[in-house]
Parts: C-alpha cells; sequence; structure tokens
C-alpha cells in the first residue's frame, strides 16, 4: 500500500470518527450545502468569463469576416477599374483578415466546448444540490421523530420502572386500616353515650328527696 493510499485511508478514519462523535448529524449536511453553493458561485464565476470569452470571440469573428469581404469587394472594384497593385493590397488585407478569421474560429470552437462542459458540470451541481437539501429536509425529520421517540421511551421507562411503581394492594390495606380505626373510635364514642344515659338515671332526684322532708 503506498504512502497516499495510506493517508487516505487515514483520513477517511478520522472523518469517521468525527462524524461518530457529532452529536446532530443535520449540522454537518448544513455544512455540507454551504460549501457546494459557495462552489457552485466560484464555478458561476468562473463560467461566467469563459461564457463572455466565447462571445467577445464571437464578435472578433464577426468583425474579421466584415472586413474579409469588404477588403473582397475592394479587390474585385480594383480589378474592374485595372489597377492590379491596388488589388493585391487589398488582397493582401483580405488574406489576413481570414487568417484572422480562421484563428480566431479554433479559439472559439475551443472555449465553446469548455463553455458547454461548465454549463454541464454547473448543472449537475446544481441537481446536486437539490439533492441534498431534499435529503437534508428528510433526514432532519428523521433525527428529530428519533429524538422525540428517544425521550418518550426514557420517560416511559422510569415509569415502568420498580422504583417508580405503586403497589395498590399495600394502599389498600393502609386505607381498610384507617377505615377501620376511625369506625372503631366512633364505637367508643356510641359506648360512652350509652353509659352517660345510665349515669343520668342514677342521678338523685331532688324533687323526690325533696318530699321525703315533707312527709316527715
Amino acid at each position: 500500500m503506498g504512502i497516499f493510499s495510506r493517508m487516505s485511508n487515514m483520513f477517511k478514519a478520522k472523518v469517521n470518527n468525527a462524524l461518530d462523535e457529532v452529536e446532530n448529524p443535520i449540522e454537518l449536511l448544513d455544512q455540507k450545502i454551504r460549501d457546494m453553493e459557495e462552489s457552485l458561485n466560484k464555478a458561476k464565476l468562473s463560467s461566467a468569463q469563459i461564457l463572455g470569452n466565447v462571445h467577445e470571440i464571437e464578435k472578433k469573428m464577426a468583425t474579421a469576416k466584415r472586413d474579409s469581404e469588404d477588403f473582397d469587394e475592394k479587390v474585385k472594384l480594383a480589378m474592374s477599374k485595372g489597377n492590379e497593385d491596388l488589388a493585391k493590397k487589398a488582397l493582401a488585407k483580405k488574406l489576413e483578415c481570414d487568417k484572422t478569421y480562421n484563428s480566431l474560429k479554433t479559439s472559439y470552437e475551443d472555449a465553446s466546448k469548455k463553455a458547454e462542459t461548465l454549463k454541464a458540470k454547473l448543472r449537475e451541481l446544481e441537481n446536486e444540490i437539490e439533492k441534498t437539501r431534499a435529503y437534508r429536509d428528510e433526514a432532519s425529520a428523521r433525527f428529530n421523530n428519533a429524538e422525540a421517540s428517544k425521550k418518550v421511551n426514557e420517560i416511559l421507562s422510569n415509569v415502568d420502572a420498580g422504583s417508580n411503581k405503586i403497589n395498590l394492594d399495600d394502599i389498600e390495606r393502609k386505607v381498610q386500616r384507617k377505615e377501620a380505626l376511625a369506625e372503631g373510635l366512633g364505637d367508643l364514642r356510641e359506648d360512652n353515650s350509652l353509659e352517660k344515659e345510665f349515669e343520668k338515671l342514677k342521678e338523685t332526684d331532688l324533687d323526690e328527696e325533696l318530699k321525703k322532708y315533707k312527709q316527715n
């Protein structure tokens, strides 16, 4: 295994470890989207420069073609007037324009191919960003649902834990004991009332005692 392969594997291992340590992976997706958008903006700027160059070459080609056609007319005019020297000069200019045109055409074709390649790459990157955004939204919803489910399960686990369970039988027995005690106290109260009634019967009737004095 070469040194670059080992370095690549080490880098991947570090990235995977970093992913495992990240609490919220959605933040990683957000950062990835930001990086992709930055790359897209840079690519658009480069593409704009190349496309601008293509348009500039097009204009120069059109100028060279017009000049060539103009000198061609001048060659014909000079020949019609029997002025071969002037016709040669115009012809030399025409050939020079044709050479410039052909050179520009080669540059134009090369620049056009590069522009088309760049535009295709831009479309691919834009599609990739849209896919990543869509996945980010889906992943965020799944992550939030998982977090919510985790919290609910933790709460339910605590409710179901033995330490949190309440023995209803014990409570019922305690309630019954309280009820029995209350009834017992009530019975004692009734017994006390009955005794008091009998005590009243034993109380001395002062009127009766006074009658005995009168009879004597």
